[in-house]
């Protein structure tokens, strides 16, 4: 058995910001992240838009748009200082003309999205279609409003940077390591980790004791808050797909972001454009309830439900310009309905044990304010 003083589980975008917050916090601290995959970054932290979100599409008061609003500069600033590929981009959140049946509810939801704004201090501007038009000449729409802080990142350059940061300031990582057990002992929790390669579990057993646990598991962390006795959680994996637009067509968007107008708390963002980092042009994601905790690429819902949703905006698409890009699984705790908050507790105290439950969209915002909030958790711990 090793004894160390902090144990992160899940090496995701979460993971392994709040090792380097709780480093920061707690210098001569030993820490260790658990990663039941071969490496960084491997599930929702790749497979997401890779966006900066502003908050706007959250309900101002959450502590989700909160930690947004701070992880945001978080965010950029450490990608600036790293040399994270990342691009500031903008957002449009447009309404179409096209669809009259649906004009008078998307007009409301941008009007919300604007009350929401300004509660928030997010800096925006209201578009006509010319003003639209300006920015994307490509693109359609009767009118909008613009969001300019808004950034785009590479996910796996971000995790690289991340990763590499870590290990510089005496972070270990512990890959291909599942956890089959947590004990509470006194005044420590005992971690039983099994070896996976491939999805084959080898029974070479490794015991990790700490006096500070986080679960931060992604889809899986209520499966491993349950096994250290805390059982009322459940989450309810949700999956997302891309796909990508080839060809010429791909050059349609010149490099801002487009979304539709959906108000704010709606479970979903919408089927968008994302101009990526390296110039691919995704649309995605769509949002249909997973009934397993791991994603299967085999699987992939057809393309013309992608066209259809955003065939308003750019209505010379085709759906032979449409490839299937990737997807990825969101750790939701309602069933699609409505917003539901952050779960960030400590559930107990020495030894400490910090559940991170339900960090959907916002959490690749809003992962260095998580892990200063859980920092800030551990050294005040009245809070």
């Amino acid at each position: 058995m090793e004894k160390i003083d902090f144990l992160i589980i899940g090496a995701g975008i979460v993971g392994i910001a709040t090792a380097l917050k709780l480093k920061e916090a707690f210098p001569s601290k030993e820490i260790i992240v658990l990663e039941k995959n071969s490496g960084c970054f491997l599930e929702a932290s790749r497979y997401n838009s890779g966006v900066v979100h502003s908050g706007i599409h959250q309900q101002a008061d959450l502590l989700k748009s909160k930690l947004a609003r701070r992880g945001a500069p978080m965010l950029v600033n450490f990608c600036e200082k790293e040399n994270v590929l990342h691009r500031k981009c903008g957002m449009i959140i447009a309404v179409s003309g096209k669809d009259l049946f649906w004009l008078r509810g998307d007009v409301k939801s941008l009007w919300l999205l604007y009350r929401n704004s300004r509660q928030q201090r997010i800096s925006l501007e209201i578009l006509t279609s010319r003003g639209i038009k300006k920015l994307e000449p490509s693109i359609s729409a009767a009118f909008g409003i613009y969001l300019p802080d808004i950034w785009v990142i590479d996910q796996m350059s971000l995790g690289k940077k991340m990763f590499e940061k870590a290990l510089k300031e005496g972070v270990r990582f512990i890959f291909n390591a599942g956890i089959s057990s947590i004990e509470r002992e006194r005044n420590l929790y005992k971690l039983t980790v099994d070896t996976i390669f491939h999805d084959t579990i080898f029974h070479t057993v490794r015991i990790y004791a700490a006096d500070l646990v986080v679960n931060s598991a992604g889809v899986k962390a209520d499966e491993v808050a349950a096994m250290a006795g805390f059982t009322g959680y459940r989450i309810f994996p949700y999956r997302g797909e891309y796909y990508e637009v080839i060809g010429p067509k791909k050059n349609l968007i010149k490099s801002t972001l487009v979304y539709p107008a959906l108000r704010p708390g709606s479970p979903i963002k919408g089927v968008h454009f994302t101009k990526t980092v390296d110039g691919r042009l995704l649309i995605g994601p769509n949002a249909s309830s997973w009934t397993k905790k791991e994603d299967d690429f085999s699987i992939q819902t057809p393309a013309d439900e992608f066209l259809k949703a955003v065939r308003k905006f750019l209505p010379d698409l085709e759906i032979d310009d449409l490839r299937w890009a990737y997807s990825g699984l969101r750790a939701k705790i309602n069933k699609g309905v409505g917003e539901e908050d952050f779960i960030i507790v400590r559930e107990s105290q020495n030894p400490t044990f910090v559940n991170l439950i339900g960090i959907e969209s916002p959490g690749f915002t809003a992962a260095f304010a998580i892990g200063e909030y859980v920092a800030e958790m551990i050294e005040r711990p009245e809070r």
